[in-house]
């Protein structure tokens, strides 16, 4: 896809067990723009998986961990010659991003 810069992310949450079933059974995947997703890890407090967006998906993140106070998200992501790191929880982004 031409003119079209493709994040592949793999996001990492964490939380006690009603509120993490809670996310994973919410429609956060469409709220994040995020296209097919690949399940990594599924734990009682752990959730992990890989998906690609066509866009940044962190300020989506920041609203979606508003609706989910109680969880931590954590976000890998890469694009053309960028890497980074995020944090995200109850609406507070810490974000680390490296261009190579």
């Amino acid at each position: 896809m031409e003119g079209i810069e493709m994040h592949h992310n793999r996001l990492t949450v964490v939380g006690g067990g009603r509120k993490l079933r809670q996310f994973q059974e919410s429609d956060w995947l469409p709220a994040v723009a995020g296209g097919r997703f690949e399940l990594l890890e599924l734990s009682p407090r752990r959730f992990a998986g890989q998906f690609d967006t066509k866009n940044d998906p962190l300020p989506a993140l920041v609203r979606l961990s508003r609706s989910h106070p109680g969880l931590i998200f954590l976000l890998d992501y890469e694009t053309t010659r960028c890497r980074g790191l995020a944090k995200v929880q109850a609406g507070r982004l810490i974000h680390h991003r490296v261009r190579y």
